[in-house]
C-alpha cells in the first residue's frame, strides 16, 4: 500500500530538520528512481491527504504523477507520430512531478521544462488527428480521479489535512493540463498553423518567447531573426524584414527606446510598408500597462488589429503564458 511504499522517503524526511530545499532534493532523488505506481487504487492514494502539510506538498504531485505514468502505460501508439507524442508527454509528466505551485521556488529546471512543453505542443499540432487520442487519454485519467473525488466514492477520514478536492483532484488536473493548449485549439477548430511570422521584443529571454510562439503555430521565416533584446535592433529589422505580428514587453531596459515609443514607431513602419499593424503588448508592471493604454488609446481606436493583453507575467508562469498565446492565436485566426 502507499504508506508502506513511501516509508523510505518519509523516513528520510523525518530523520532530522532540514531546509525545505534539501527535503525537496530528497524527494526528487527518490522519485527519479521510482516511476512505478505506488498506490494500489484511488482510495489508497488518499493517504497523501493525511500527511502534514510540509510532507504533503512535496509528495502529492510525485505520487499522482506516478499514477498517471502507470495509466499512460496502457496506451498503445498506433503510429510513429503517436509514439513520438507519447514519449514527449511521458517525459514532461516525469518533470511535472517536481514542478507545481508548491515547488515553484524549489524547482530549478523551468526553462528546460517549458522547452519540453513547447516541443510537445509543436509536435501535437503538426498532426492533430493522430495526436487527439493522447489528449483524450490524459482527460480520461483525470476524469477517473475527479469522478471518484466528487461522487463521494473515496473514504472520508477525520485525519485528512486537506480536502480531497484540493488534495487529489486539483493536482490531477495539473497533469491533464499538459495537453490543455492542444485540446482547447482542437475544440475551437483552429488547429491549423498560422501563415504569420512574429517578432518578439523583450530584454529577458526573447528567444524562449519566440520559440514558444513558433511551437504553437506561428511561422518561422528562414534567414529572418525573430527575437530581439532591445527596440533599436527590432526597429531596424522591421525596416528590412516582413513581420506580420509583433509581441513586445513595455519595459526593455534603462536608457533605451521604451516599449510604448516602440509601438508608435513600429505602427508607422508597418503602415508605410503596407503591412497591417498587429501589435500585442505585455508588462510585468500594472502602472506601465495603464500608461500604455492612456498613450496608445488613439492607436487602439484607429484599428482593431492591435491587440492589447493586460496580463502580468513571469517567464516561468506557464499557465499565464499559455493563456496569452491562446488569446493571440484565437484573435489572429
Amino acid at each position: 500500500m502507499l504508506e508502506e511504499r513511501l516509508n523510505p522517503v518519509l523516513t528520510q524526511l523525518r530523520t532530522e530538520e532540514r531546509e525545505r530545499k534539501a527535503n525537496f532534493e530528497i524527494v526528487r532523488t527518490w522519485f527519479r528512481e521510482h516511476e512505478e505506481k505506488l498506490a494500489d487504487d484511488l482510495a489508497d492514494m488518499t493517504f497523501v491527504c493525511e500527511l502534514p502539510h510540509p510532507e504533503r506538498s512535496l509528495l502529492t504531485y510525485p505520487v499522482i504523477g506516478n499514477w498517471y505514468l502507470d495509466k499512460m502505460g496502457s496506451f498503445k501508439p498506433q503510429t510513429d507520430h503517436q509514439q513520438g507524442v507519447y514519449n514527449l508527454l511521458r517525459n514532461l509528466a516525469l518533470e511535472k512531478r517536481f514542478n507545481d505551485h508548491h515547488m515553484k521556488a524549489l524547482y530549478d529546471g523551468h526553462e528546460e521544462y517549458n522547452r519540453m512543453w513547447d516541443e510537445l505542443n509543436s509536435v501535437m499540432l503538426s498532426n492533430p488527428t493522430e495526436s487527439l487520442p493522447l489528449h483524450e487519454m490524459m482527460r480520461g485519467i483525470h476524469r477517473e480521479v475527479a469522478r471518484a473525488v466528487y461522487d463521494g466514492d473515496l473514504p472520508q477520514k477525520d485525519n485528512y489535512t486537506i480536502d480531497l478536492g484540493h488534495g487529489l483532484a486539483e493536482p490531477s488536473n495539473s497533469f491533464e493540463f499538459l495537453t490543455w493548449y492542444f485540446g482547447t485549439i482542437m475544440e475551437r477548430g483552429q488547429a491549423e498553423l498560422l501563415d504569420l511570422t512574429i517578432m518578439v521584443v523583450d530584454d529577458q529571454h526573447p528567444e524562449a518567447w519566440y520559440q514558444r510562439m513558433v511551437s504553437v503555430g506561428f511561422k518561422h521565416q528562414e534567414g529572418q531573426q525573430g527575437y530581439f533584446f532591445d527596440c533599436e535592433s527590432a526597429l531596424e529589422a522591421l525596416g528590412k524584414g516582413k513581420y506580420d505580428v509583433i509581441l513586445t514587453d513595455l519595459e526593455v531596459g534603462e536608457g533605451k527606446i521604451g516599449g510604448i515609443e516602440f509601438v508608435e514607431r513600429a505602427f508607422d513602419i508597418q503602415q508605410t510598408r503596407g503591412i497591417k499593424p498587429r501589435i500585442s503588448v505585455f508588462s510585468y508592471n500594472d502602472e506601465k500597462l495603464q500608461e500604455a493604454e492612456d498613450r496608445l488609446r488613439d492607436f487602439f481606436q484607429m484599428t482593431p488589429l492591435i491587440q492589447k493583453f493586460f496580463i502580468k507575467l513571469t517567464i516561468t508562469t506557464k499557465q499565464d503564458l499559455q493563456q496569452l498565446v491562446l488569446e493571440m492565436k484565437l484573435v489572429l485566426h
